[in-house]
C-alpha cells in the first residue's frame, strides 16, 4: 500500500504514468474521495474512457485533446461528466492529432468555453507557453504544467505545476 501525504495547502496533478503507457488507469493507489483538490490524468486516448476515472472518485479528471477526435468525441465525453479539466498539449502550439484542436489557443478555449469548460492545464512541453489575453483567461481557470523546472509563472495562470 502506498501512503502519499498530500499538503492541503495546494492542487495536485498526478499523472498516472502506467495508466498512460498502457491506456488503462491504474490510479487506486490515490485516495478515493480526496478532500484536496488533485487532478488526475490517466493519459485518455478515448474520450468515453473517462466514465471509468470518475467512477473512482479520485480527483477531478484531466481529458487531453491529443487524441481525441475532435469536437464530437469531446462532446460525447462531455456527455458523462459536466466538471472534468481539458489538457492541452503545447510546444510553440498546440500539439493535437485532430485538426479540431490545431487551431489558434485562443480560439480553442473560446471553444472550451462555449461548452462550459473553464478548468485548463496547459501541458508546456518545450518550457515555452502561449500568449493569452486577460479578457480570455478571465473567464477561465488555467494551470501550467512544466515538464521542466522554471520559475516563470504567466499572469493567467492560476497555479503552476512542475515535474522534476
Amino acid at each position: 500500500m502506498l501512503n502519499l501525504n498530500i499538503p492541503i495547502s495546494k492542487k495536485q496533478l498526478f499523472w498516472d504514468m502506467g495508466g498512460i503507457i498502457k491506456n488503462r488507469p491504474s490510479i487506486y493507489t490515490l485516495p478515493s474521495n480526496p478532500e484536496n483538490e488533485i487532478f488526475v490524468d490517466s493519459g485518455l486516448i478515448w474520450g468515453e474512457d473517462i466514465i471509468d476515472l470518475i467512477l473512482s472518485d479520485r480527483g477531478k479528471v484531466v481529458l487531453p485533446l491529443r487524441n481525441l477526435q475532435g469536437f464530437n468525441e469531446l462532446d460525447d465525453a462531455l456527455n458523462f461528466a459536466d466538471d472534468i479539466a481539458i489538457g492541452v498539449d503545447w510546444s510553440d502550439r498546440i500539439e493535437a492529432n485532430h485538426s479540431d484542436f490545431t487551431i489558434d489557443i485562443v480560439d480553442l478555449l473560446h471553444n472550451l468555453i462555449k461548452r462550459n469548460q473553464t478548468t485548463i492545464l496547459i501541458y508546456s512541453l518545450n518550457g515555452d507557453y502561449p500568449y493569452i489575453p486577460a479578457g480570455t483567461s478571465s473567464n477561465l481557470d488555467i494551470y501550467l504544467v512544466y515538464l521542466s523546472n522554471t520559475n516563470v509563472q504567466p499572469s493567467w495562470a492560476k497555479e503552476v505545476f512542475l515535474f522534476e
